[in-house]
C-alpha cells in the first residue's frame, strides 16, 4: 500500500512538473485535476494533504527551472524563435515595462492566465527579479489557487462517480461531453480574443533600458487615475 501511494504521489509531481515547463504543452490545471481525481477515487491510498503538497512542489520546481533559464540566458533568450512563439516581442516589452513596479502582482495574476505565465516566469529570471519574492508569489498560488482547483475538482469527481454508479458509465460520458467541448470552445475564443488585442507599437523594453521607458527629465504620466498599480498590472497581462 505504501509503495502504491508513493507511486501516485510521484506521478502527481511529475505531471505538474513537466506540464509546468511545457512538456507536453498542457495546462497545469489538468495536472491538478488529475491529482484531485486520484484522491476522490482512491481516498484510502492517496491522502489529500500529500496530494496537494505534491501538486505545489511540482509547480514550484517547474517555475524555478523557468526562472533559472531566464536568469542564465538573460535578454538574448528572447531572440530564439521557440521563445517568441511563447511570448511575442510586443507583449514581452509591455510586460517588462511594468515588471519592476508590479512584479508580485504580475506573478500572482499570471498564474491564472496559462498563455502568459511561462513567458512571465522567463522574464522574471531574465530581469533578475528577486528569487525570494518569486518563490513567495508561487507559494501563495500553491496554497490558494491550487487549493481551489484541487478541492473543487475532487468534489466534482466524487459527484460524477456517484452518478456513474446510479446510471452507468456511458450516460455520464454523454452528459459531460457537450459541457466539456463547449467549455474548451469558449476558452479558445477567449484566448483568441486576447491574442488579437494588442498595441500597434511596443514600448521600450526595460531589459534594454533599465532606467525605464520615461525619458530623462520628463515626469512620469499616470493617465489611469484611481488605482493605477492594479490597472497597469492588469493592462500588462491583458496585452
Amino acid at each position: 500500500m505504501l509503495t502504491e501511494a508513493l507511486g501516485w504521489y510521484a506521478s502527481i509531481f511529475c505531471v505538474l512538473f513537466f506540464t509546468g515547463i511545457g512538456v507536453p504543452p498542457c495546462p497545469e490545471e489538468a495536472g491538478i485535476l488529475y491529482a484531485a481525481s486520484l484522491h476522490a477515487l482512491h481516498p484510502e491510498t492517496v491522502w489529500w494533504p500529500l496530494a496537494w503538497a505534491a501538486c505545489g512542489l511540482g509547480i514550484m520546481c517547474a517555475d524555478a527551472v523557468l526562472y533559472g533559464v531566464g536568469r542564465r540566458f538573460g535578454p538574448r533568450l528572447f531572440e530564439y524563435r521557440w521563445v517568441q512563439k511563447v511570448m511575442s516581442a510586443e507583449r514581452r516589452a509591455r510586460i517588462e515595462k511594468r515588471f519592476h513596479e508590479h512584479g508580485m502582482k504580475l506573478l500572482i495574476l499570471a498564474r491564472f492566465l496559462p498563455p502568459l505565465r511561462t513567458g512571465i516566469f522567463l522574464i522574471s529570471g531574465a530581469s533578475r527579479y528577486s528569487f525570494v519574492k518569486f518563490l513567495l508569489a508561487d507559494a501563495i498560488y500553491c496554497v490558494v489557487g491550487v487549493g481551489v482547483f484541487f478541492l473543487g475538482g475532487a468534489w466534482l469527481v466524487e459527484q460524477l462517480d456517484r452518478v456513474r454508479h446510479l446510471v452507468g458509465h456511458w450516460a455520464v460520458y454523454l452528459a459531460a461531453a457537450p459541457v466539456v467541448l463547449y467549455g474548451l470552445y469558449r476558452y479558445y475564443r477567449y484566448l483568441k480574443k486576447r491574442e488579437l488585442a494588442g498595441l500597434a507599437e511596443a514600448p521600450v523594453s526595460v531589459l534594454q533600458n533599465p532606467a525605464g521607458s520615461v525619458p530623462p527629465g520628463e515626469p512620469a504620466k499616470d493617465p489611469q487615475g484611481a488605482f493605477p498599480a492594479m490597472r497597469e498590472a492588469k493592462t500588462a497581462l491583458e496585452g
